[in-house]
């Protein structure tokens, strides 16, 4: 009995030790499986971190050191040479290349830098950075090294990166390229703005300078560009006030250039200049309107117009005096001067003239006093009368023949202040030379019916008169009379009349001779013409010369 409750006890404590043994090694598998879990988890960190260092842009290469912590197996530094640093030099024996391999891909002066780099980052553990080049290539390469420890402060590794930086490096030549040209181009334009002969200045939004010129510093009395900028020194007048700070405010305002004259004072004598405001739009914003100034000098031309002013009041006085008449509309075709004779040509009253009527008026009125031309238009003509006012470039003349049968001829100039009318009553002078022409009909009618051949010479031997008994006497043509020919060249139209004469210029000057002295003479022709010739010379020295054909004596 006692061997059956034992034998209970014992089946009873093994049933215990066995649940407990199944407890126990369930527990160690829950834990074997959390270790598992972990380690896989870390594995797989490692992994991705791996990856992520395999990936990056920078090639890497690594000198991993014993840990100094824990009993560690490795005795020696470990080289560690990344997937991109390897493809990055073109080492042949990729991620297993040597730190060797590495240097020799580099430039020979460069590989002697980097030793030294190393030797400081494993010896004193100094990190460092530079860009060096490698060997048969322009391509650079940034290396920068660096120590790398724990938390607990063990060595872990030292690294060095690797960064393939040649486009980098030639995108920053080309922009340090384009900054020199750019300054290049600055300073160019400054030299130029600096080398004008008059001050220039430029303002922002706020119309505080900005930018001057060498001749802004010198006309502002500042030391340098640098004083005016920064105290803002502005030009002012003889009182001191600002006028070109005032000038940029209303240019501003109203987006419009603005001028000003301004007088200053400079080696103790007085100029006159004429600010300018030049609003622009400030990077092209509508928002920020700034200005850009100038100041020119005008002195010389307020001179010119002084002097002009002077010259032109003394013409107006000797123009005032004359007879004839004259009068200057001015650019708006109002009158600006006029002498008594055109009031009394015109018939006008002082109260009207002194109105300063235009030009338009004007034509009105002397319409109404009916000594205007009549025209069928009267409004087209007006406006043909107006046009000289636009584009009048040189003196016009014509004739104006009044109702009143005076003949008027009328001179159209420009003038600085507009144009000048200037008429002259022509009427007894073409009477006269309309007299004058009757009376020359007369005496071609008169020459025309003598049967002898007449010809008259002026004072200077130029032909005046002539008649058809001459023409048809030395077969001349009309044409070659027309000209005027002097004496010498109508004598030698005779020359083919002559061709037995052995020397014609001595008998030419021969026949010169007697004519100019008024000594008759006879011609004999080739042709058994005899002719008398008879000059006679007038009073005034001219010469009229007859020519009778004498009858032929029978031969005997």
């Amino acid at each position: 009995m006692m061997s059956m409750e034992l034998l209970k006890h014992i089946i009873l404590l093994s049933i215990v030790v066995e649940t407990t043994m199944i407890v126990v090694i369930m527990a160690m598998q829950v834990k074997i499986y959390k270790y598992r879990r972990k380690i896989y988890f870390i594995k797989r960190d490692r992994e991705r971190c791996n990856e992520m260092l395999f990936s990056a842009k920078d090639g890497y290469f690594c000198f991993v050191y014993p840990d100094q912590k824990v009993k560690d197996k490795q005795k020696d530094i470990v080289e560690r040479c990344s997937r991109r640093l390897a493809v990055m030099l073109g080492l042949k024996n990729g991620i297993v290349s040597s730190f060797a391999n590495v240097l020799d891909a580099f430039h020979k002066e460069d590989t002697r830098i980097l030793k030294k780099y190393i030797s400081l980052l494993q010896q004193e553990g100094h990190a460092f950075e530079d860009i060096l080049r490698l060997k048969d290539s322009e391509r650079l390469v940034c290396v920068y090294g660096s120590r790398i420890n724990g938390a607990d402060g063990n060595h872990y590794c030292d690294a060095i990166w690797f960064r393939d930086v040649s486009a980098e490096n030639a995108k920053i030549t080309a922009l340090e390229n384009a900054r020199q040209s750019v300054q290049n181009d600055v300073a160019e334009l400054e030299n130029m703005i600096d080398g004008i002969n008059y001050p220039l200045w430029l303002r922002d939004e706020n119309l505080n300078l900005i930018a001057v010129n060498k001749k802004y510093v010198e006309y502002s009395g500042a030391a340098n560009k640098s004083e005016v900028l920064e105290k803002g020194v502005e030009l002012t007048n003889n009182n001191g006030d600002s006028v070109a700070k005032r000038i940029a405010t209303e240019a501003q305002l109203s987006k419009k250039i603005q001028k000003s004259p301004l007088n200053m004072v400079r080696g103790g004598a007085l100029y006159n200049y004429e600010i300018q405001e030049n609003p622009y739009f400030i990077a092209d914003n509508l928002d920020k309107i700034g200005t850009v100034g100038l100041l020119t000098d005008h002195t010389e031309l307020e001179k010119l117009k002084r002097n002009f002013k002077v010259n032109q009041n003394s013409h107006l006085e000797i123009l005032g005096t004359l007879g004839t008449a004259f009068a200057i509309f001015d650019g708006n075709m109002n009158l600006f001067f006029y002498n008594p004779a055109f009031r009394d040509l015109w018939n006008l009253d002082n109260d009207f003239l002194e109105k300063t009527p235009t030009y338009p008026q004007f034509l009105d009125t002397i319409r109404e006093h009916k000594l205007l031309p009549p025209v069928p238009d009267f409004k087209t003509y007006k406006e043909d009368e107006q046009s000289v006012f636009k584009g009048l470039w040189e003196t016009r003349e014509d004739l104006l023949h009044l109702p009143d049968g005076r003949t008027i001829r009328r001179f159209r100039t420009p003038h600085p202040n507009g144009v000048i009318f200037a008429f002259e009553d022509v009427s007894d002078r073409l009477a006269t030379m309309r007299r004058l022409n009757d009376l020359t009909s007369m005496q071609q009618s008169i020459l025309d019916n003598l049967s002898d051949s007449v010809v008259i010479f002026g004072t200077n031997q130029r032909l005046k008169f002539y008649n058809r008994a001459y023409l048809k006497l030395w077969s001349l043509d009309f044409a070659k009379m027309q000209d005027e020919p002097k004496l010498e060249k109508i004598l030698n139209y005779q020359k083919l009349f002559f061709s037995n004469v052995a020397d014609w210029d001595i008998f030419k000057q021969s026949m010169i001779s007697n004519i100019t002295e008024g000594r008759k003479f006879d011609l004999l022709r080739d042709d058994n013409v005899n002719i008398s010739v008879s000059p006679l010379i007038f009073y005034d020295g001219s010469i009229m010369i007859t020519y009778t054909v004498k009858p032929n004596k029978e031969k005997k």
